[in-house]
This record gives C-alpha cells, sequence and structure tokens, in this order.
C-alpha cells in the first residue's frame, strides 16, 4: 500500500471524474422518463443515453485507477479488474464493486457495437437502474473524506 497523502494531480482528476458521472447522471435521470416505446423509437436519445453511460463508466473507472494505483502503486489489469480491487479494498461493498465491474463491461459494449447490434431494452433497462453510479460516487466522496484526501 502508498502510503501519504493522494498527490493534488491525481485528486483532481478524481474530484473531475466524479462531477462527470454527477453531470452525467442529472442528464439520464432526465431521460428515465421516456417510455420504453418513445426510446426505442428516438435514435436522438438513444445516442444521447448510450454516450452519458460511456462517459459515466469511463469516469468511474478513472477513479478506480487512480485509487488503485495509489494504494497497489501500480494500474489493475482491466476495467472490471479496477472496480472489484475498490472491493478489495474496502472502498466499494462487494455487491456495489461486482455491479460497477459488470457497468464497465457494459461501457465495453457500447463503445464497441453500433445500429441495430445494440440491444436498446437492455440500455433503456440500465437507464432505468442508475443507482449503482449514485452509490460509487459517494462511496469514493466518503472514501476520501475518510483519508483526508478532502481536508483544505
Amino acid at each position: 500500500m502508498t502510503n501519504g497523502e493522494i498527490p493534488t494531480d491525481r485528486l483532481n482528476r478524481i474530484l473531475t471524474a466524479a462531477e462527470t458521472i454527477e453531470e452525467s447522471l442529472g442528464v439520464l435521470a432526465r431521460k428515465q422518463r421516456i417510455s420504453r416505446a418513445d426510446y426505442k423509437a428516438d435514435s436522438d436519445t438513444r445516442d444521447i443515453v448510450e454516450r452519458r453511460f460511456v462517459k459515466m463508466t469511463e469516469a468511474a473507472i478513472d477513479i478506480a485507477e487512480e485509487l488503485v494505483k495509489h494504494d497497489r502503486g501500480h494500474p489493475p489489469e482491466s476495467n472490471p479488474k479496477s472496480m472489484r480491487a475498490l472491493g478489495e479494498m474496502g472502498v466499494l461493498s462487494s455487491v456495489l464493486a461486482e455491479e460497477m465491474a459488470q457497468g464497465a463491461r457494459f461501457r465495453n459494449v457500447l463503445a464497441h457495437t453500433y445500429g441495430n447490434i445494440i440491444e436498446h431494452d437492455v440500455v433503456y433497462n440500465a437507464l432505468q437502474d442508475l443507482d449503482r453510479y449514485r452509490a460509487f460516487v459517494q462511496a469514493v466522496r466518503d472514501h476520501l473524506e475518510f483519508i483526508g484526501a478532502l481536508d483544505d
């Protein structure tokens, strides 16, 4: 485990990523009101939702990588493993760590598929359940507070 404070540049990257997640959660929360049929029929809305999920998950992965590198001295081997490492470190519960690992895999699907290949029902279902991302940001902020990284 690396001792000492999180360097300012890493902390700023973590906080910026947390803000990105919160901003995306706001956009996605507004899109939750759309019916499944309207979601599937509106390609502009689908594009916004898919892109926000990718951005939000990439931000979560960046946070995980920074915290793991700080704690262990080296980056995790994969995006899902970065989330599981946060569970091992006690930053996330084991359940949330696994949910976020699934989110990292979901991001890969969204980032590398297009058009009708994407299962719109799967994305719509994910849109209706944003709690894992809210819990992730809260757990990260709680961890940063606990270790004194947010003290002035």
